[in-house]
């Protein structure tokens, strides 16, 4: 860790005296303060991202929170993350939805969201969403195709269930923004 903060001193030093005089001590300060912090946590732990959802090159899957600006605040109250796993921990009230048709839309969004940031793809399996609807009792077995068809803007079939589109990425965020109140 000392090397790497050595290493990258003389930088610091050099950022430091481009500022104006009464400026740089205080400059300094605060470019090698950020500078061991940057190299005592991890980078995803900097930006608010939980360090362990990465690809073995080390990147975060998905930057999905830092690109939809949801602080680690606001995500943490509707996901839990374990270290290994991506868990939806809302409740069927906090869904501020009458209408089961609306509570499905909000589940697949928050499904496709968890299995992004779990592994790159905003995949939604039909199971996987249906047994969610179950436990948070808006199956509606006759219409659940239909709810989700009629949001084709939001979701794209794929396989045995959906993707989400870009729109439906930035209504997933609002949607993690609207439950994290």
């Amino acid at each position: 860790m000392f090397e790497k903060i050595r290493d990258n001193l003389n930088e610091v030093i050099d950022l430091a005296e481009k500022c104006p005089e009464k400026y740089q001590v205080k400059c300094f300060e605060v470019l090698l303060d950020s500078l061991v912090k940057a190299e005592t946590m991890p980078t995803e732990a900097v930006a608010g991202v939980p360090p362990a959802s990465t690809e073995p090159s080390g990147k975060p899957k998905s930057d999905f929170f830092s690109q939809y600006n949801i602080l680690q605040d606001e995500w943490s109250r509707v996901f839990h993350f374990d270290g290994d796993s991506w868990s939806i921990i809302i409740k069927a009230k906090d869904l501020r939805e009458k209408a089961k048709s609306k509570k499905q839309i909000k589940l697949a969004l928050l499904v496709g969201v968890k299995n992004l940031l779990k592994t790159g793809e905003s995949a939604i399996l039909r199971t996987e969403l249906i047994d969610m609807c179950n436990q948070y009792s808006t199956y509606d077995q006759g219409n659940f195709a239909a709810h989700m068809k009629s949001q084709h803007n939001l979701f794209l079939r794929k396989g045995d269930g959906w993707i989400l589109t870009r729109p439906g990425n930035e209504e997933a965020a609002k949607v993690i923004k609207e439950l994290a109140k």
